[in-house]
């Protein structure tokens, strides 16, 4: 999870540049920049253009877990059931996804440095 704190400045910029791709993409979504977003509002819509932009990519989930996400689970989510109905208020929970320790064999191998992702889940 991001744990620094965005400025105006740098959401706004953010915001522009969701803009200006969905200007290129032609999606005939309005425009974010402008509309008076609070901080945690423009985080909100950072967060959900992300999402759509990744679902496809097959990235999302590891969006999420960078996000923090997983660890709650989403709700209010829209999903279609394994029975075909629309669901327009699911929780998904992905709390069993979490990352698997790095195996002991290949830290003998190559032992991590200072600058690295760390090895051990902290869950």
């Amino acid at each position: 999870m991001d744990d620094r704190k965005r400025s105006m400045e740098e959401f706004s910029r953010l915001l522009d540049i969701i803009d200006e791709l969905r200007i290129q993409q032609g999606a005939g979504l309005s425009a974010l920049t402008g509309t008076g977003l609070s901080a945690d509002e423009a985080n909100t819509a950072l967060r959900k253009e992300r999402r759509v932009v990744l679902a496809f990519r097959g990235l999302s989930f590891y969006d999420a877990r960078r996000w923090g996400v997983i660890f709650d689970g989403r709700q209010g989510c829209i999903v279609i059931d394994q029975n075909g109905q629309l669901n327009t208020n699911a929780t998904i929970n992905y709390g069993f996804l979490d990352y698997w320790d790095v195996p002991d064999n290949e830290l003998a191998y190559n032992p991590p440095s200072a600058e690295s992702a760390p090895v051990k889940n902290p869950r």
